[in-house]
């Protein structure tokens, strides 16, 4: 691995979600959901480039038309195979570390893909095996304690390409990283801590529903596409009474 490995943002998104069809174009405070999610990946410090990963279908032209607007290059795969759009994506990058962004989190925080960067190139530093290596700050597991929705997941385009050729079941196919955690054993994973001021495991900042978006709606009101994780956090818990 490099000393300066090409980082890249792969952002996944489609307007054929099953439970909030078109979520991706819907109003969120002003722009749409997808605005939010690319605006504040670009804004990190650790990305070489950020790219959207989204389908051929005809309805998910709006996207890549508003990816242009926003100078977020596309790339178009299939739909049911988002594993190897997913791969393919990184491979036409030339990327060496892909950074993976699910655009079903429009609050993700800047700071915490630099921080997930940051996490990962210390460990290979500590000579972890990149064939291997895997971490995410996107939700909270394995004792992490992170906001749901602030972070996204880390890995080397070779071990991508290793999930891709080994994957096979649909579901496997359907979502990035299944193969791996149902071969956890197989692979190194790590979680980054969580800082004090977004350990809070209980705020939900996903949106996969309509109340999901309504809720977001209402605390996006009290926000900014500037704010950030702390400051997402933080109102979250007032609006919503974890305080």
């Amino acid at each position: 691995m490099k000393d300066n490995p090409k980082t890249v943002a792969l952002v996944q998104a489609r307007m054929g979600s099953s439970r909030l069809p078109g979520k991706m174009m819907m109003d969120l405070c002003g722009y749409p959901v997808l605005h939010w999610v690319l605006y504040r990946v670009k804004q990190a410090q650790r990305l070489d480039d950020v790219v959207l990963a989204t389908t051929q279908r005809k309805q998910d032209d709006p996207l890549v038309r508003l990816a242009g607007n926003l100078s977020v290059s596309s790339f178009r795969g299939s739909e049911a195979d988002v594993l190897g759009r997913f791969a393919e994506a990184a491979r036409v990058t030339g990327c060496h570390l892909v950074v993976r962004v699910c655009a079903d989190n429009p609050l993700i925080a800047p700071e915490e893909i630099d921080r997930l960067v940051d996490f990962y190139r210390s460990l290979l530093n500590q000579d972890a095996d990149p064939d291997r290596l895997y971490a995410f700050n996107h939700l909270p597991r394995l004792g992490n304690r992170y906001a749901d929705g602030l972070g996204a997941e880390i890995f080397s385009q070779k071990l991508l390409q290793n999930l891709a050729s080994l994957a096979v079941a649909p579901l496997q196919r359907e979502h990035v990283t299944t193969y791996l955690w149902e071969h956890a054993a197989d692979y190194d994973i790590h979680a980054v801590p969580a800082p004090p001021e977004v350990a809070y495991p209980e705020v939900k900042l996903d949106v996969d529903t309509p109340e999901d978006l309504e809720r977001l709606r209402i605390l996006c009101a009290r926000l900014s596409l500037q704010s950030s994780g702390r400051d997402i956090v933080l109102a979250y818990r007032k609006q919503f009474g974890l305080c």
